[in-house]
């Protein structure tokens, strides 16, 4: 997000919808979870109910989602194209993994959904050259779905890009700043029935799939997510993350009982590692939200925080006889958020750093942990790293403007050993701003943007101190394939 949602992007304007919709939902109080990325269009619309509360972006860029008839076997779908141009050297964030190494680019993509009663099928892709030096082609697919989608319930197979927490900047698990693994998922979000109603609302998510990009440890290994969420009222939510690296090529199976619930998460006296083996990230997460704007009207938006709680493996401990799974490795990400008229400003702390474990690397077995082509699954910022960041929005009926900055700090871990921690002498530093404006001008929406990043003692190299920027602009256009 930081270095702009448009940067190499397959559909920019997803995030545009997504982020008026969000601010909907808080503002409004609706009974609906948003601790959860928004992954699809098919929840964006189900958590709004009535689009129009997300004004003009999500009548737009949300419509067919909006206005789908489950109960109607006629299908119904959209379309729209999506063309970027990008000059400059400085990496984007959280953009499913469409990194780049060059100086000039060009991306085309597609955004279009098929909706057929329950039946669903989504794509969301993009083809391109990097230039200067040398031509490379370049595809990213942050979404290729289909399966049985209501928005309340939901279950298929494909690649989608994730956002499994409450931050906005970053989250510690599950984002989607690499490439989205392939998975068969499965949830449900909505009340029990009766009386149980009133215990408030819960979603669960199931997902098995595999990590497929290239990786020097364990090829295709297999991925679990495991993801509860509870809302005993609209201003309250709680949440449970889980994520799993277990078996691929050349690895004995797991017991089935071990990857639900690790009891055992530590192999011991296995040289050859011969033995199967797990890595784990798991996760709690809070979020309160005061609708201002429900409770008093006028220019009040909502007054949000949040606390995500992360550990990088898991522990034995008992209470009494029993033993039960505990987090290790300790992270932290705090954020707090506050919209009042036009303006929504966010801020947040995220810190991942502990004294014996590597948060997403260094596993015995999977040493690549939590990462697709070099890239961690989960916060940016990485193992080892502080991020302080901040953005400023201000919002129109069919404009945006929004101004972000992030601080970072990294530090570069050679070996724990016996309970001391040797790094490079040299922390690596970076400042980056951005400053990015949205227009939605009829079916066409516009996106300009530049960031800057300004680093110290890059790679951990000292006196390495370049000042990187990126140039965006881009469209995307398309009306609805089928209007009922």
């Amino acid at each position: 997000m930081l270095l702009l949602a448009a940067l190499a992007a397959a559909s920019p304007d997803d995030e545009v919808a997504r982020s008026a919709a969000r601010r909907a939902v808080l503002s409004e109080g609706l009974d609906a979870f948003t601790g959860v990325g928004l992954e699809s269009d098919t929840r964006a619309a189900a958590a709004l109910g009535d689009c129009s509360l997300a004004g003009e972006w999500a009548e737009q860029l949300l419509s067919t989602a909006c206005n789908r008839d489950v109960g109607s076997v006629r299908p119904t779908g959209s379309l729209r194209t999506v063309a970027s141009l990008f000059a400059g050297e400085a990496d984007p964030v959280n953009e499913a993994g469409g990194t780049s190494n060059s100086l000039l680019g060009a991306r085309v993509g597609v955004r279009g959904a098929v909706y057929s009663g329950p039946m669903v099928a989504r794509v969301n892709a993009s083809v391109g050259l990097d230039v200067a030096p040398g031509v490379v082609p370049t595809a990213v697919l942050p979404e290729g779905w289909m399966g049985y989608d209501t928005g309340k319930h939901w279950l298929g197979f494909g690649q989608q890009s994730r956002w499994m927490g409450p931050g906005q900047h970053g989250t510690l698990l599950l984002s989607d700043h690499a490439t989205a693994p392939w998975m068969v998922n499965g949830g449900l979000d909505g009340h029990l029935p009766g009386a149980l109603s009133r215990a408030g609302r819960f979603r669960a998510e199931l997902g098995l799939g595999v990590l497929q990009e290239p990786r020097d440890d364990v090829a295709l290994p297999g991925l679990l997510m495991m993801d509860l969420r509870w809302m005993p009222h609209p201003v309250f939510e709680l949440g449970l993350n889980r994520l799993s690296l277990f078996g691929g090529e050349g690895r004995p199976e797991v017991d089935f009982a071990q990857l639900l619930v690790p009891s055992e998460p530590h192999i011991y006296d296995d040289p050859d590692k011969e033995l199967p083996d797990q890595n784990e990230l798991a996760s709690v997460t809070m979020r309160a939200n005061l609708p201002l704007h429900r409770w008093f009207g006028g220019p009040f938006g909502h007054l949000s925080g949040w606390w995500e709680y992360g550990g990088e493996d898991m522990i034995v401990r008992q209470l009494g006889t029993v033993d039960y799974p505990a987090l290790a490795g300790v992270a932290n990400l705090y954020g707090g958020e506050i919209a009042i008229g036009p303006v929504v400003a966010t801020g947040e702390y995220a810190r991942l750093m502990d004294d014996t474990f590597r948060w997403y690397v260094g596993h015995r077995v999977y040493h690549d942990g939590f990462t697709q082509n070099g890239l961690v699954m989960g916060h940016y910022g990485g193992t080892d790293s502080e991020v302080a960041s901040g953005s400023l929005a201000v919002w129109g009926e069919r404009w945006r403007v929004r101004g972000q900055a992030a601080s970072v700090r990294r530090v570069a871990v050679v070996e724990t050993q016996s309970g001391t921690v040797a790094t490079l002498r040299e922390e690596e530093r970076e400042l980056r701003a951005g400053l990015s404006a949205d227009l939605l001008l009829g079916d066409v929406w516009l996106n300009a943007g530049y960031a800057a990043v300004a680093f110290t003692n890059k790679d951990f190299v000292g006196g390495n101190d370049p000042l990187e920027h990126r140039l965006v602009v881009a469209v995307s256009a398309g009306p609805e394939l089928v209007r009922r």
